[in-house]
């Protein structure tokens, strides 16, 4: 309990860092509210519900547009309130912290896309050139649409792959629902790639099956699922066979081997923080 609390202490003095202080007195409000709520589950939803509204943060020194009340409306009865979302990305950081990405440009990889959010941060904050997301549900396109318009992202930096990321193994069986980041190298004309982040709820075994891929990547950012996807060895493995130097951590940050992992972090190109 003392660490769920002291976690709890850490996030919400992030959240006053990056929220508006009329964003702010909303969630310390919601919170007071739904205290109830939040001893008996162990959770923030309901603050997260409570928090469906149309924000801007301020993220690395960037301000980002999150129309959250919209989002809501579209995904309704669908999907978890978008705030925890916020919480998870930007207030603990958890695809970038252990990252010196300022000043790096290139194009950008977002395997499970889900709403758009990292592929906006992406855009907004890492200046990517282009993002192109692999996200199965095409009910979050209309998401990320909105959130371009909000942050005036011209389309034609972002494109999507309505399909499964998987090995090229996995993609010849059936194409139409199946894409490598072989093929998605190849027909968007990429060169190198400054980051491939990854969240596929436990899928990243089978990425990592045949992960010649890594060849053209700078870094790797990726939520790792251990309690489905089985012994993730062959990860670090094929991270240390192509030259990554790379570090798995807990959720609270601390290193810890894979298996006992949640997050792992990779670059080749001295961009990660140990």
């Amino acid at each position: 309990m003392s660490g769920s609390i002291a976690r709890l202490v850490s996030d919400y003095s992030e959240l006053r860092r990056i929220l508006a202080p009329g964003d702010f007195a909303a969630l310390l409000a919601a919170t007071m509210k739904h205290a109830p709520s939040i001893i008996r589950t162990g959770t923030l939803t309901s603050v997260d519900l409570a928090m469906s509204r149309n924000l801007r943060i301020r993220y690395r020194g960037t301000e980002i547009e999150f129309p959250l009340a919209d989002i809501d409306r579209l995904l309704a009865g669908n999907d978890n309130p978008t705030f925890g979302n916020i919480r998870e990305i930007f207030c603990e950081d958890c695809y970038l912290r252990r990252f010196r990405l300022a000043g790096a440009s290139g194009p950008v990889l977002d395997l499970g896309a889900n709403r758009g959010m990292f592929s906006i941060l992406a855009l907004t904050v890492l200046k990517a050139g282009r993002v192109i997301g692999v996200e199965p549900q095409k009910k979050y396109e209309s998401v990320m649409k909105m959130l371009l318009d909000v942050n005036g992202v011209g389309a034609d930096r972002q494109c999507r792959y309505t399909r499964f990321i998987a090995s090229p193994s996995t993609e010849s069986q059936d194409p139409t629902r199946n894409v490598s980041v072989a093929t998605i190298h190849r027909e968007q004309g990429l060169d190198r790639i400054l980051l491939v982040k990854i969240d596929i709820e436990g899928a990243e075994k089978e990425l990592f099956a045949q992960p010649d891929w890594l060849d053209n990547v700078d870094n790797v950012t990726m939520e790792v699922h251990p309690q489905w996807a089985g012994d993730l060895s062959q990860i670090p493995a094929a991270l240390k066979k192509f030259g990554f130097q790379h570090l798995s951590v807990d959720q609270a940050g601390t290193p810890r081997d894979i298996q006992h992992a949640a997050y792992v972090y990779a670059s080749r190109t001295g961009a990660l923080i140990c």
